[in-house]
């Protein structure tokens, strides 16, 4: 079975990957205090796309405008002509959540037919990962 990372496309990674390193550029070159508050979300044509945290990081993004061409200009071979920044309440970066551990209850008869159907997996990692959850079926007295 394949990762999920390993399911995407490798384009979209690519651009992932390109967006997060003309955010870096950016975040060197621009007012410390803008860090943190925008990232570069698309480049079209000769449009740089930029998403930011609040209104007013996006007003001042927009004063920043000429230097963040400027910038990305020199910095790449892409030759910009306009910035497009756009606001997004709430932080820029997904906040990481935690699923909490739910601890799943299964009968001795479930285990039982688990254990019965992993003998028939040829996977050798699907296999252990049933007779693994055949192992937590509630003992009846």
């Amino acid at each position: 079975m394949k990762l999920f990372s390993q399911q995407l496309n490798p384009a979209l990674i690519a651009k992932s990957h390109h967006m997060d390193q003309l955010t870096s550029i950016l975040n060197s070159e621009l007012p410390p205090e803008t860090s943190g508050h925008y990232h570069v979300a698309n480049v079209d044509n000769s449009t740089l796309v930029i998403i930011t945290d609040s209104p007013v990081w996006t007003t001042r993004l927009r004063q920043l405008g000429p230097l963040i061409i400027q910038i990305l200009t020199n910095n790449t071979a892409r030759k910009l002509q306009h910035v497009r920044i756009v606001s997004r309440h709430g932080p820029i970066k997904a906040p990481f959540i935690a699923n909490p551990l739910i601890n799943r209850v299964l009968s001795e008869k479930s285990a039982q037919q688990v254990a019965q159907a992993s003998e028939y997996i040829k996977d050798k990692e699907l296999k252990e990962a049933l007779l693994k959850l055949s192992k937590r079926g509630k003992k009846t007295d």
